[in-house]
């Protein structure tokens, strides 16, 4: 998961991406079950209770202020990923 937050999101806005469009960014029939396991790690890192939300921040090269802010975050992004994917 963590090379998958610094692949698509460290510099997106560089690349004019929003954060939704950078979740989806590369999705494709061939990287699907990469995408699929990037979601699994994401949501076992959510739902774990040694969440690093440092690490999220740095791979990421966002700014949080707090654990809930990144926790919000990696949820919306998990949710855009796995939208996309039921919709594939």
């Amino acid at each position: 998961m963590y090379g998958y937050l610094a692949g698509q999101f460290a510099d997106a806005d560089l690349a004019g991406q929003t954060d939704e469009q950078a979740a989806v960014n590369g999705l494709t029939p061939e990287t699907r079950a990469a995408y699929e396991d990037v979601l699994q790690q994401g949501r076992t890192a959510l739902a774990s209770a040694s969440f690093d939300w440092t690490k999220i921040a740095d791979f990421a090269n966002r700014r949080f202020g707090n654990e809930g802010q990144a926790r919000r975050w990696l949820t919306r992004m998990m949710d855009v990923l796995e939208k996309a994917l039921r919709n594939s």
